[in-house]
């Protein structure tokens, strides 16, 4: 055999046994976790909220997740525990640090899936995954690019099951609710006398609501709290000055932005264990969580 066919033998063995690692390493990277399920649920501003489930190999260091987009905030990852699990971002990949966990939800909030030009909303997604995506309550779709796997329109709104794809929804929202009321409850087309009168209620309901605040609020008592529980770390005591000296109550976003050093899973186990303690209590407003201190 000539040198030069021994050379071209083992270029071809060398470029085979590559081929052979490549897809051995993507086999195993693509059996480390499976996503369970995707919902994307659109909201009438246009804010998208992504939750993605995932089974994971508890043996996995991380995993590697595609996001829909590279633009979004509120991410909470949590194990099957709901313990909140590390990550880190790089572009519109997500590495979630999932050893030990058997799944993992994912979730996030978007604005950049959606557009809108006059009264038409376009959402417009490369989504890697089968997915169902929920459109706010009474809108009308006038546009697929492609047609779902099925669409539920049995509620007010509208549920539709997507496969891999570049997909471009677009629908518009009706500028009076179905029922005849608005977001209040109140009916529509009244009278300019009605509208004095509904807006002279709420005026004095609310003037009334503000001097009834003024009169029982009474700055939480930070040292009795202090003192009441002595196993209280230094970083636990800061935020509960925070909270004081925000009247008692604040966004975790604001929490976050004061202690931006604290990484966001020690922030989010701190919340929750001065909760476990009854010092706060954390209530859900839209999207966000608002903990407040006890009296």
């Amino acid at each position: 055999m000539k040198v030069c066919d021994l050379r071209a033998v083992s270029a071809g063995m060398a470029i085979l046994m590559l081929i052979s690692f490549v897809t051995a390493t993507t086999v195993v990277a693509q059996s480390l976790f499976e996503v369970e399920s995707v919902d994307l649920t659109v909201y009438r501003d246009g804010l998208a909220h992504v939750t993605q489930t995932l089974a994971v190999d508890e043996l996995a260091p991380e995993i590697t997740l595609a996001l829909l987009s590279s633009s979004i905030e509120n991410v909470i990852v949590l194990d099957e525990n709901q313990i909140a699990v590390d990550y880190e971002i790089n572009g519109e990949d997500l590495t979630v640090f999932t050893l030990g966990a058997e799944s993992v939800s994912v979730e996030y909030d978007t604005v950049a899936l959606t557009r809108k030009e006059a009264e038409v909303w376009t959402l417009v997604a490369d989504n890697p995954y089968t997915s169902a995506v929920f459109l706010p309550q009474n809108s009308t779709v006038i546009y697929l690019n492609m047609m779902p796997t099925a669409i539920d329109t049995s509620g007010t709104g509208i549920k539709l099951s997507l496969y891999p794809g570049q997909w471009e929804i677009s629908y518009v929202l009706p500028l009076m609710p179905e029922d005849g009321t608005d977001d209040n409850g109140a009916p529509w087309n009244m009278s300019p006398l009605e509208y004095i009168i509904i807006a002279a209620v709420a005026v004095t309901a609310v003037v009334l609501s503000v001097i009834l605040i003024i009169r029982r609020r009474r700055g939480p008592n930070v040292k009795k709290t202090v003192k009441a529980n002595p196993q209280l770390k230094k970083e636990d005591k800061d935020v509960i000055e925070f909270l004081a000296e925000k009247g008692g109550q604040a966004f975790e976003a604001e929490i976050r932005e004061r202690f931006p050093d604290m990484p966001r899973t020690s922030l989010w186990r701190l919340v929750r264990r001065l909760e476990k303690l009854e010092i706060v209590e954390v209530k859900k407003i839209g999207l966000e969580n608002q903990v407040q201190l006890k009296k």
